[in-house]
């Protein structure tokens, strides 16, 4: 499958909070390389289990790339649109499991001497991105304690979950 061919339903098994944010950029993803919306929709699975920032850094990554005009996504990406992928890998269906075509496209990029464009493309892509959407600083100074009881062997609940309201 294609990124041209995704479907709100490719995402059912997505936590909620990630597939409404796939859903809601849809048209965006559909116009990306299959090389990069897969590294993409990889972070973005994982969107729910996420800190605050990071959350609020993956938004406004996805706003940026929805800004821009078809012509402006293709000088961005074209790095990525000129990598060659098997056919194996083109039916893949990796917005369902996204991890594991990036395991795949790797060892197809290695395989195929195309490691070094990929790493081009995701510097370029990066330098462009960073430029556009400078990394905010924390409003509010943090501090992390842990404590861990002796004798402890082990511990069944959720680590940090009443923290986790807080950004933890």
């Amino acid at each position: 499958m294609l990124p041209r061919d995704l479907k709100p339903e490719d995402f059912a098994g997505y936590p909620p909070e990630a597939r409404k944010l796939v859903t809601s950029f849809l048209p965006t993803l559909r116009k990306l390389p299959l090389s990069f919306a897969s590294g993409l929709l990889r972070e973005v699975i994982e969107f729910d289990f996420k800190f605050p920032v990071e959350r609020k850094a993956r938004e406004r990554e996805l706003d940026n790339l929805s800004s821009l005009s078809d012509v402006q996504l293709q000088e961005w990406f074209q790095g990525f649109a000129e990598i060659r992928l098997s056919s194996q890998l083109e039916e893949f269906e990796w917005a369902k499991a996204p991890a594991q075509f990036v395991e795949r496209l790797s060892a197809h990029l290695w395989s195929t001497h195309q490691i070094d464009a990929f790493r081009a493309a995701s510097n370029r892509y990066a330098d462009r991105l960073h430029a556009v959407l400078p990394p905010e600083l924390p409003s509010v100074p943090r501090l992390g304690i842990t404590v861990v009881g002796q004798g402890v062997t082990s511990y069944d609940d959720a680590l940090f979950r009443k923290l986790r309201p807080h950004g933890a």
